[in-house]
C-alpha cells in the first residue's frame, strides 16, 4: 500500500480549511447539493453523484485517494453521526 508523503497531507488538511472556510459561498454557487473535488484549495470538479465525481477525477489523471472531496449540504441542514 502506498502512503501519501507529508505534504499531500498537508495540502489535504489546508484544502478541507479552505472548504469549511469557503462554504457559505459554494452554497449560493453553482454547488449546492453536489460533491465537490478540491486540489491546492481550486475546485477541481463537481457532481450531484459521487461515483461520477470519482470517474470524472479518474479520467482528469487526479487520484480522488489525495483530494478533498465533500459534499455541498443546503443551508440549516443537520446531520446526525
Amino acid at each position: 500500500m502506498e502512503c501519501a508523503p507529508i505534504s499531500e497531507l498537508k495540502n489535504f488538511e489546508e484544502d478541507g480549511k479552505w472548504f469549511h472556510d469557503n462554504l457559505n459561498s459554494f452554497k449560493v454557487q453553482k454547488y449546492l447539493n453536489k460533491f465537490i473535488a478540491i486540489k491546492n484549495k481550486k475546485i477541481v470538479t463537481s457532481e450531484t453523484n459521487l461515483d461520477n465525481l470519482i470517474k470524472n477525477l479518474i479520467k482528469m489523471g487526479e487520484n480522488p485517494s489525495y483530494l478533498f472531496i465533500e459534499f455541498v449540504y443546503p443551508q440549516g441542514t443537520v446531520i446526525l453521526l
